[in-house]
């Protein structure tokens, strides 16, 4: 079995410079122009309307209950309003949502990581968070406009930020999880998340969601009470009477931060009294969403429509406490020490608007202008710069960061007919032309600042300059550049015979700073029994760094040489202290990606799907290792690494009548394997300071940090009851062990987990509903930290474990719909 797997995957990968080529002879051989990739006769259950809005997204037929659809050429995953509603997690986020029902989705807390405590990243099937595209009614969505450089998961990234999008706005999302730069050009490494916003034309609802961790934490032996949470949503719709509508809604959220730490044995009491002095666990957030989307029919079958989402999110997260002999602590400022607390002002737009209608009646048209734009206001309380001495601000701004997005977009889709072998065939082409702007602006000079104090005492004493936490940003290192990016796609796809479906892409990209990548992607699906059917597909695929990635600069305080605290100095590949380092200007990471799978309905009521990939990343850009100049510590983004990621995908659904209701059972299982094909050769510039580019930290956040697998089983029940209709949810998800290794030395694994959710709601009259339920109810946490990396017993939980190390959160919901 191990050999013919192996044969499936590097076969074709050994073909690879030639896929794009190939495309696009076998395009030219059919005499067609284009290729689209919309499922055209085998997807009759679509109307035209949404076919055009999920643009190039793959789906045929009617979806199953949050599980992937059996007729498409590749895995789709699709999530219902009511399934994202049960599993949004403590704070309504469609980030938890997606992990808790996605094994191939990861969705980890951050603590005491800087920016990262306040926008967290999603990945899909292990790899960066930014080689996973995102759409919004198959729009792109702009990231943020910061860099996750102290972070665990996603280290280096630019993501999307989730928590921007409300869960109460989303009528569904379709996860594919396949390469599709030939669709939509750069991040499609991994796959697409398309949200499709909420159209119902009338009606509404209020929902409220409250909660809190109840839990015990055996390294205090205390029961602890915390992370309340408050939720607000509510949305209508309007008809506008001629087939238009308007619906919008609103999403707020507060919620109490948590605290996970252990006693402090680093602080001089200690152990006459058993201290906390960490902060270490969930932010403190306060979180609005406003959202809009409409639609408004013109003449003849066209009609104009639009949305607007909105964000703005303030947060609070610990950073590492100063004891209060800490050589950088300033007695009469802070006597007993002090926990400085990283804050953050986020604000999000997506504003997209366009036209769509028929050019004739086997030939539609849709063009849209999509604009989204991120701010983050990054900032610092009760800290000091200690180089300033007793006079030193205690709250500091470090810095201000932006990024916006303006796309156009032009998109024709057509019923060929019958073409040549191609049976009601359909073929898209369309361009896309986007502008692309990022800038920052420096911070408080007392947040960067080395001052003198320290040389004023007898004797003189060395200070280390800047905020304590994380320093500011200093003018010198500000920048406001963009860039603009042009493509053009063209798909087709029809039936070859009437048992098997191909589809075939080809797309174009330029970058004004990156240059020219062309993508191609061959898929097909063959039905060789009734409801049995193989699929597979090829594709190459490439993401550009992120502007982001190559112009900002950041002084974080982490781990350093021996595991102590360090100031370092993340430069911009263009710094002159970073090209004597040896740093070279960023290129596009490029992908080949390979996928074969079955699908089956063996019985009625039963599905099934098992999907092997493999994905082959070259020039994968990530963050070097610590380098150790005289004058500081410094890191720079490279191109340093070439991966692989192999895996498999189980799908299983059955549903039968049970008790007067309906009972649904079903798993999702997911395993993979990141490795490191290769490391590129240091520039001898580094000789001088140990000659390795890359570290094992680094290369351990892309290989074993990333669980190898993970289950998802749900049981559900709904039918009705003396007392009114019932549904009872039931989710069991194990996740496999992860290593974290550092630079200086300790490698500790974690092992697996295994989490309990339960819910049960009942609608009490016909339009008010009351659930009641509980996360991880048997209060599991993960392995503890051993004493090398729980820095004197402050952390004794890693958030690694996609368990993560709040413990059991109990909560109420109560929805009243609107009729």
């Amino acid at each position: 079995m191990r050999g013919t797997m192996t044969a499936v995957f590097c076969a074709p990968l050994a073909r690879r410079p030639a896929l794009t080529a190939a495309i696009l002879t076998a395009l030219c051989a059919s005499s067609s122009p284009a290729f689209a990739q919309q499922a055209g006769a085998a997807a009759p259950a679509l109307a035209a309307a949404e076919f055009t809005q999920l643009e190039s997204v793959i789906v045929t037929g009617t979806h199953a209950r949050d599980r992937t659809e059996l007729n498409s050429t590749a895995p789709v995953d699709i999530l219902s309003a009511e399934d994202l509603r049960a599993a949004a997690g403590a704070e309504a986020n469609l980030g938890q949502a997606l992990q808790a029902l996605l094994p191939s989705f990861g969705y980890l807390d951050q603590s005491n990581s800087g920016s990262a405590d306040h926008v967290r990243a999603g990945q899909l099937r292990g790899l960066s968070p930014d080689q996973m595209l995102v759409l919004i009614n198959g729009r792109r969505v702009h990231p943020t406009s910061i860099v996750n450089v102290e972070s665990v998961i996603g280290l280096g990234s630019v993501a999307v930020d989730f928590a921007s999008i409300p869960v109460n706005a989303i009528k569904r999302v379709e996860v594919l999880r396949d390469g599709a730069g030939a669709q939509y050009g750069s991040d499609a490494l991994a796959g697409v998340v398309n949200i499709i916003l909420d159209d119902a034309h009338s009606g509404g609802e209020l929902q409220l969601n409250t909660g809190l961790f109840h839990t015990h934490f055996a390294p205090t032996e205390r029961t602890l009470n915390d992370g309340q949470t408050v939720n607000v949503q509510g949305k209508y719709g309007l008809s506008l009477g001629d087939g238009g509508f308007v619906r919008a809604g609103v999403d707020a959220t507060h919620h109490n931060p948590t605290n996970r730490s252990g006693f402090d044995q680093f602080n001089p009491n200690y152990p006459a009294q058993n201290l906390i002095t960490f902060q270490t666990g969930d932010a403190r957030i306060k979180n609005l969403n406003l959202w809009l989307n409409a639609s408004e029919p013109l003449a003849e079958g066209a009609s104009l429509y639009g949305q607007a989402l909105f964000n703005r999110r303030t947060s609070s997260g610990g950073a590492f406490f100063r004891e209060s002999n800490d050589p950088n602590n300033i007695a009469s400022v802070y006597p007993n020490g002090f926990l400085p607390r990283s804050t953050g002002t986020n604000e999000d737009w997506h504003l997209s608007g366009g036209a769509r209608g028929q050019l004739t009646p086997a030939w539609a048209y849709d063009a849209a202008l999509t604009y989204g734009r991120n701010t983050f206001q990054y900032g610092l309380e009760n800290s000091l710069n200690s180089s300033l001495g007793p006079t030193s601000p205690t709250a500091f701004n470090l810095g201000a960061f932006r990024f916006s997005q303006t796309s156009a977009n032009l998109d024709f889709t057509g019923d060929l007919g019958n073409l040549g072998l191609l049976a009601a065939s359909t073929l898209a082409f369309g361009t896309e032309l986007r502008r692309e702007s990022y800038a920052s602006t420096a911070g408080d000079p007392a947040s960067y600042t080395t001052g003198t104090y320290g040389s004023t005492l007898v004797p003189p004493v060395s200070f280390a300059g800047g905020a304590q936490g994380d320093a500011g940003l200093q003018p010198a290192d500000v920048a406001d550049v963009s860039r603009t990016v042009g493509g053009a796609y063209a798909d087709l796809s029809g039936n070859l015979l009437s048992s098997v479906f191909v589809d075939a892409a080809v797309r174009l990209d330029h970058f004004s700073d990156a240059g020219s990548s062309s993508t191609g992607k061959l898929s097909g699906r063959w039905e060789f029994a009734p409801r049995w059917a193989l699929r597979g597909a090829l594709s190459n695929n490439f993401r550009a760094p992120a502007l982001a990635q190559i112009w900002s600069a950041y002084a974080p305080t982490a781990y350093g040489n021996g595991g102590g605290l360090s100031t370092i100095n993340i430069l911009p590949v263009s710094d002159p202290r970073a090209q004597a380092l040896g740093a070279q200007p960023l290129k596009p990471e490029k992908s080949h990606n390979v996928s074969l799978g079955l699908t089956a309905q063996p019985v009625e009521r039963l599905q099934l799907s098992a999907d092997l990939f493999r994905i082959n990343i070259d020039d994968r850009i990530i963050l070097s290792q610590q380098i150790y100049a005289p004058a500081a510590v410094y890191q720079f983004f490279t191109n340093a690494v070439d991966t692989s990621t192999k895996g498999a995908e189980l799908v299983g659904n059955w549903s039968t009548p049970l008790l007067g209701g309906n009972l649904h059972v079903s798993d999702a299982s997911a395993w993979l394997s990141n490795t490191i094909r290769g490391v590129h050769a240091a520039p001898p510039a580094l000789l001088a300071y140990g000659g390795a580019l890359v570290g094992p930290q680094s290369q351990s956040t892309v290989t074993n940090a990333v669980p190898k697998r993970r289950d998802v089983v749900t049981v559900g029940w709904s039918g009705n009851g003396a007392a009114g209709s019932w549904n009872f949810l039931g989710r069991l998800t194990h996740t496999g062990e992860v290593t974290r290794v550092f630079d200086f030395g300790p490698v500790q694994t974690y092992g697996s987990t295994v989490q309990l959710d339960l819910e049960a709601e009942v609608r009490a009259t016909r339009d008010l509903s009351l659930a009641l339920g509980l996360d991880n109810l048997t209060d599991r946490y993960p392995t503890q930290s051993d004493s090398a990396i729980n820095y004197g017993g402050n952390l004794p939980y890693d958030f690694l474990s996609p368990i993560g190390m709040n413990g059991r959160y109990v909560y109420l919901r109560l929805r009243y719909e609107i009729k």
